[in-house]
């Protein structure tokens, strides 16, 4: 590995290649797709600052600008994200390689009785020695080819099935916290995305949250700083070359350097994911001729990833996505939004990743960068919709002119606000009623006022202004106290309100709801019906992302790659149009319901309502009704390592015992074993129809 770093360091003052001025027409192209995405972002920007204005709610408690913390907050925003996000997310899901329903036989109609009869035809031919008809020979090919046809294809789908849950394993951060972010996001701003990308060897992927653990981006890290120190824009008395050294110092000093390719999960902001106005529908961007991820990344960081300079070429935007002209800054040398030239010289660059779905290319620009920061080219994840990137939405409606549906938190704001008030009310009243007491105006000294409102308990108080033998009642009373009317600051209607906008009734906040026991059990089966809604939709938004994993797995892992992972026995197709045909027989989908908490104790109730049913019936293989019972009690138990072939059942090896001879205990002095004579050691019938004495002192024993 040392040998390896030292071949990378580069001759000190070797000059960078100079980059050609791109031609005009390029020049054209890239300011059109900067002024697109511009644009749509101009057209999305109120959608934009509601979503900030709801994420600043459920941070805050409150939205209204007259309100601060020193007011009254309770938060029941951030209690509904949150049990809204453990019901719908509560564990991974359970991939399930679908085989399509297809008219595979060619020949055989899909009756038994016809192929019965060829089979019978051919083994009465084979008898005599007579050759079988060639009807009934191509009726039974066609049944075997298509039968291993289909076992091939039913190995390759449980193949993707492991591969999908090892990816989901390797994920950084894990897939799980991942996406119950999204949920979360959903829930408080109203839409999310994933996008579903692949990671080569050697090859840096510029989304943020997407990652692989291994040291692709350490070495992407010194490559950049090697190339800056061969430039001269690194001196050797900074502190970005001691860096290098200790980089590369660590580096090589590790006994195993992991480099990994493989599927990606990233999880956009749901501003970040910029659509053509076009759209009309964000669940699979109807409508939509492009979309673009926008990703913001120091000069640095686009040096690392895609090999360009852009130092002197782009427009700086701080870490709020305001945007400044730093060349203009620059040269009149004042303050922007309070950033010096300084700092907009090491701004962020606003990258923006466009699928064009007309064209057919993914183009990659930076905000005021006047090329592309990598040639146009096909997307590399080929899926069926062409968006590598899915949208989650849970309130979808039909509108017009609204694109993004509202938000829980949107819904529930006017009840938060007024919960406030009401509380807040509630409060001011109770500081209003505290005792007060009035004086004729100028009777009391202030020294008098301060003894009578800080005394201590048991004080003895001397009032200068009270004359001998003058009653205290006669110079300070006590005012009246207005009562505190709980009518007006009661808050119980508000969860009405809250139960009918999202579903969500009063007891699931935690509060003794004044219902009968059959009204709360209605308003949770109603909550439970609108919670179904969401499970469906984040089921289906699932099964997308899975099925287009699948997708970008076949199109860009080898056989041998797989088996690696996989191990020897998956099966894969090797050749681009075997494929192709996988892609048309076989795909992903996500188990119904798998994401959500399980109901354990109903799942092992049907069970035991099942099982009575499925032993009567011939041919049941007691292996699975095992590994159901397993699955159902979520035991951790590995079956394969419990089973022993040709090994009898516990209770038929406890009956063979109990045949034994005495010494061994079988019989009825043992009544832990059951013997040869029946159920709890019964008397067999004798051969004269009578029955044997039962075992004991009056019986002799053989």
């Amino acid at each position: 590995m040392a040998e390896e770093m030292e071949e990378m360091v580069p001759l000190a003052g070797t000059q960078k290649e100079e980059i050609p001025d791109p031609p005009e027409r390029r020049k054209a192209l890239v300011s059109e797709v900067q002024a697109r995405v511009r644009g749509a972002k101009a057209f999305h920007e109120k959608s934009f600052l509601k979503m900030k204005r709801d994420m600043e709610s459920a941070y805050k408690g409150f939205s209204d600008k007259d309100w601060d913390e020193t007011k009254y907050v309770a938060n029941i925003l951030q209690r509904h994200i949150a049990q809204r996000t453990a019901a719908l997310y509560a564990k991974n899901p359970k991939p399930m390689a679908t085989r399509r329903h297809r008219l595979d036989y060619s020949i055989w109609d899909g009756d038994e009785k016809t192929l019965s009869n060829a089979m019978a035809v051919i083994e009465e031919a084979s008898s005599v020695g007579a050759m079988p008809p060639m009807e009934a020979l191509q009726l039974v090919q066609d049944v075997e080819v298509v039968k291993q046809q289909r076992k091939m294809i039913d190995r390759v789908g449980k193949t993707m099935e492991f591969l999908f849950d090892y990816f989901m394993d390797e994920q950084q951060p894990s897939f799980k916290a991942s996406m119950k972010a999204l949920v979360r996001r959903v829930i408080t701003t109203g839409c999310g995305y994933v996008k579903v990308g692949f990671q080569r060897e050697m090859e840096r992927s510029p989304e943020v949250a997407a990652r692989i653990a291994d040291v692709q981006a350490q070495m992407d890290h010194i490559h950049r700083l090697m190339d800056d120190a061969a430039q001269g824009e690194i001196s050797p008395d900074d502190a970005q070359m001691e860096e290098l050294r200790l980089s590369m110092q660590s580096l090589m000093e590790e006994p195993m350097v992991l480099i990994r390719e493989g599927l990606l999960f990233d999880f956009p902001e749901a501003d970040s994911v910029i659509v053509d106005p076009k759209c009309r529908q964000l669940r699979g961007f109807v409508g939509a001729n492009w979309i673009a991820h926008e990703m913001y990344l120091t000069p640095d960081e686009v040096e690392e990833i895609f090999g360009v300079d852009i130092k002197q070429d782009f427009l700086s935007y701080d870490l709020d996505g305001r945007r400044s002209d730093r060349k203009d800054l620059f040269r009149q040398g004042y303050q922007y939004d309070g950033q010096t030239p300084t700092d907009m010289q090491n701004g962020m660059a606003c990258v923006w990743e466009v699928y064009d779905r007309k064209a057919g290319l993914m183009y990659c620009v930076a905000d005021g960068h006047k090329d592309f920061l990598y040639e146009p080219k096909a997307p590399p994840c080929k899926v069926e919709g062409f968006w590598p990137i899915f949208a989650l939405v849970f309130n979808e409606m039909e509108h017009k002119d609204q694109l993004y549906p509202p938000s829980d938190t949107q819904l529930l704001l006017p009840m938060q606000h007024e919960y406030n008030r009401a509380r807040q009310g509630l409060r001011e009243h109770r500081r209003a009623n505290r005792p007060k007491y009035g004086v004729p105006a100028g009777m009391l000294e202030q020294e008098d006022k301060i003894k009578l409102q800080n005394h201590p308990a048991h004080a003895v108080i001397e009032l200068q202004a009270l004359a001998a033998g003058q009653k205290i009642n006669d110079v300070v009373q006590p005012m009246q106290q207005i009562g505190i009317d709980q009518n007006l600051y009661e808050v119980g209607s508000l969860f009405d309100d809250v139960q009918l906008v999202v579903g969500a009734q009063e007891a699931n906040f935690g509060q003794i709801s004044k219902g009968t026991a059959t009204e709360t059990s209605i308003a949770e089966s109603s909550r439970m019906s609108a919670l179904g809604a969401q499970v469906d939709e984040l089921d289906s938004f699932m099964s997308d992302i899975c099925r287009a994993a699948g997708q970008v797995r076949l199109d860009k892992m080898s056989l041998e790659q797989v088996q690696r992972l996989a191990g020897p026995g998956s099966a894969w197709p090797e050749s681009l149009r075997r494929r192709e045909e996988i892609f048309a027989e076989v795909y992903l989908q996500i188990e119904a319901g798998s994401t959500g908490k399980p109901n354990r104790a109903q799942e092992l109730q049907n069970i035991e309502r099942i099982i009575p049913f499925l032993i009567q019936i011939p041919g049941i293989d007691p292996k699975f009704l095992a590994k159901e019972l397993l699955s159902r009690l979520d035991d951790k138990m590995d079956l394969a390592e419990a089973m022993v072939e040709s090994l009898p059942s516990i209770i038929a090896m406890n009956q063979l015992q109990g045949a034994s001879p005495v010494s061994q205990g079988g019989g009825a002095n043992n009544p832990q074993l059951q013997g040869p004579r029946g159920g709890n050691n019964a008397a067999l019938p004798s051969p004269a129809g009578g029955s044997l004495p039962p075992m004991g002192a009056n019986r002799p024993v053989n």
